[in-house]
């Protein structure tokens, strides 16, 4: 793809580069790389679920193996989802961004 449209894609890391234009992260393409949705359980011994943490929930000391599949009190659950959208942009300007590129 990067090779094909190089003004639409590309596999250089580099920030800089990147604006106007898709990266494409080959190198997370790999059997022990993954990626799930939020609350979604994770092929790991404890079965832990992806939980979605705001950054001031973040400290020294945080285990990511106690969020597991097991109810550990739903206001819990339900709390870790309050303004969990509030980072949701709108994705008309992008795409419009690529279809001009594509002329």
């Amino acid at each position: 793809m990067a090779k094909d449209s190089p003004n639409l894609f590309l596999i250089n890391m580099s920030k800089k580069q990147r604006t106007g234009r898709i990266f494409l992260d080959y190198l997370r393409n790999d059997r022990m790389s993954t990626a799930v949705a939020p609350l979604s359980p994770r092929g790991r011994p404890g079965a832990p679920v992806s939980m979605p943490v705001n950054w001031n929930q973040v400290r020294e000391g945080l285990d990511p193996t106690r969020f597991t599949v097991r109810p550990y009190r739903r206001a819990r659950q339900e709390q870790s989802l309050v303004d969990y959208c509030d980072a949701e942009r709108p994705l008309e300007g992008a795409i419009r961004k690529l279809v001009a590129g594509k002329r």
